[in-house]
């Protein structure tokens, strides 16, 4: 500014021009640092994304120990997102790890430590570096140069110079603006020296102090357009966050049907247990009246229906094995793993109260929360912005094209300094420059392909919103269809209780034991066995197919995310059971995602 002040007092020209200079190069540098670099905002969803990504990572990923190869296996001890640990207990009985878990916590700890959550949790941050370099595009660059050329050359007139040297240094800064203008402030200085008789300096130092600005008029011109770059990185962003959002419901829908399955595989296998006892008490009571009516026939009967029912009672264990491992996986917990051989209790409950729907709300919801129809919507977004820039770059190129330049020349560089102060030499141009492609086919095109990209990301959200529509009504479908289911089978249960009971009352009174009455006794037992597998299992697929319905709304984490409130005097969380989803599905008051509660993690 001093500088300024002391050339002002010299040239009248420079009272305003240079003046004026200063003042641009203030307000484009705080312009430039006013563009947002990232975003700000910070949901719930935001927060537990950005708690994911500082997750510990598993000590066999870093340093892989020959002597314990499977430690890859066992999750971090320890991390950013902080749980309750869980209580492993021993089975007096059996002597094996025993731990109970109720479905919010399987829910709430799978949203913390999953693997499959925590590789899509990292896209988000990705992209939001996306914006910073984006914004960088207008940050301001320092240049210099320094060079050194002597020249020795044969000469031919006593006006031209045989041998000369120079050197030259320059520095300076530039800049992009948002409205597309490009501006630099260059300071030179030039030492020179020739053999040429006629100088009046032969070693002379040449100062300049230059400003230059183009401004485009038409094409890359204005802020709507030099911003779009911006403004699709954030885009992409909010892409990346709802592709975050959606694996977090996948993976919570999955957890919820893992564990209903558990509970379903626990229940199984007393069913199978009961069946195999009550086969086993038919073939004693059959071995012994070998020796009054039971023929071998019929002892043989009896002992291949045991060997039947122990096989299948096998394979319901292995399916517990199974469903438990999944879970594992999902919990992914230092102490809950899959190196350890751990039976997992299910607390929670299956639930089969009626639910009324509404088709119309649940599908107003799943337009309105529905990720992939948010992400479809976006992509028109974007589409949008990529034909705003093809329009602009099919305009010809007009760019305002201004500079300002004051030098001195001197023979000492204290001298040419000073004397550059003064401003007696200042120089300025202002002018236009066009460029006009003839044809200009390139930018005709890429507006064309711009507009069918547009076009077909209208289709896209149109295909994805009638999949979207089509799935909530098959599904809501299915929740009223396995409660209808749940009752008949329930009914179909009762009716072969009674039938066996008969069956087990008329064999006290019966004077001979039959092949015919064996095999229907033996039958009777099955049927009794496979009408309630099939009742557990139509109670868990109506639990299963509530938590696809609230995935396919998108709303399944606006419960699983909120605190769970605490019953007063009771360490135990209220349970929101998945008939609340329904519920909140039905409720035109649902809560924005910028109400929630993160789930306690600390």
């Amino acid at each position: 500014m001093n500088y300024i002040k002391a050339i002002a007092k010299k040239s009248p020209f420079s009272i305003y021009i240079w003046p004026l200079i200063s003042c641009f190069l203030y307000v484009s540098l705080f312009f430039s640092g006013c563009v947002p670099e990232k975003n700000n905002k910070k949901d719930s969803l935001v927060i537990y994304q950005e708690k994911l990504t500082n997750y510990k990572t598993r000590q066999g990923i870093d340093s892989e120990d020959p002597n314990q190869p499977l430690a890859i296996l066992r999750p971090a001890a320890s991390n950013e997102i902080t749980l309750p640990e869980i209580n492993i207990a021993i089975d007096p009985n059996t002597g094996k790890k025993v731990v109970e878990l109720t479905l919010e916590e399987v829910i709430k700890r799978t949203l913390s430590n999953s693997p499959e959550i925590r590789v899509v949790s990292f896209d988000p941050s990705i992209s939001n570096l996306d914006i910073i370099k984006a914004t960088s595009e207008f940050d301001v660059t320092a240049f210099g140069d320094l060079n050194y050329e002597n020249n020795d050359n044969p000469e031919n007139s006593i006006y031209q110079s045989g041998q000369s040297n120079a050197r030259t240094i320059d520095a300076g800064i530039k800049q992009k603006l948002i409205t597309g203008a490009e501006w630099s402030l260059t300071y030179a200085f030039t030492r020179n020296w020739d053999d040429l008789a006629g100088r009046v300096y032969s070693s002379r130092y040449e100062p300049i102090l230059s400003f230059q600005l183009r401004q485009p008029l038409l094409r890359n011109a204005w802020e709507n357009l030099n911003l779009a770059g911006i403004d699709i990185a954030r885009l992409n962003y909010l892409i990346a966050m709802l592709g975050f959002r959606q694996k977090a419901e996948d993976i919570t829908t999955k957890a919820i049907s893992y564990y209903w399955q558990l509970v379903q595989a626990k229940q199984n296998i007393e069913i199978y247990k009961s069946l195999l006892k009550q086969t086993e008490e038919t073939l004693s009571k059959v071995q012994g009246r070998r020796e009054i009516d039971a023929s071998e026939v019929q002892i043989q009967q009896a002992q291949a229906y045991v060997k039947s029912r122990q096989a299948a009672l096998i394979q319901a264990q292995k399916q517990v094995l199974d469903q438990q491992d999944a879970i594992i996986r999902l919990i992914s917990d230092s102490k809950l793993n899959l190196l350890e051989e751990i039976n997992i209790t299910p607390v929670s409950q299956l639930s089969f109260e009626n639910t009324e729907l509404d088709i119309n709300k649940l599908l107003e919801t799943t337009i309105q929360k529905n990720p992939v129809i948010q992400q479809a919507r976006i992509g028109i977004e974007i589409a949008k912005i990529n034909i705003r820039i093809a329009q602009n770059q099919k305009m010809p190129r007009l760019d305002l094209v201004t500079s300002l330049r004051t030098q001195d020349i001197d023979n000492s560089p204290e001298d040419a300094f000073r004397h550059m102060n003064s401003t007696d030499y200042v120089s300025y141009g202002v002018g236009l420059s066009l460029e006009y492609p003839l044809g200009n086919r390139n930018r005709n095109a890429e507006l064309m392909q711009r507009r069918f990209a547009r076009r077909k990301a209208d289709v896209n959200l149109e295909n994805i919103m009638d999949q979207a529509a089509q799935l909530t009504k098959e599904v809501a479908r299915r929740v009223e269809t396995d409660y209808l289911e749940i009752e008949k089978q329930r009914a179909a249960s009762e009716a072969a209780r009674l039938h066996l009971k008969v069956l087990e009352e008329s064999e006290i009174i019966r004077e001979r034991l039959t092949p015919e009455f064996m095999l229907l006794k033996l039958q009777a037992q099955e049927f009794l066995a496979n009408a309630q597998i099939a009742e557990i299992r139509a109670i868990a697929d109506y639990n299963i197919a509530i938590a696809e319905l609230s995935r396919i709304t998108g709303t399944i984490l606006e419960l699983h995310l909120l605190v769970p409130t605490t019953v007063e005097n009771s360490d135990t969380p209220e349970v929101i059971t998945e008939t609340d989803i329904i519920n909140e599905n039905s409720n035109t008051n649902t809560p924005s995602q910028d109400d929630l509660v993160p789930i306690e993690m600390n």
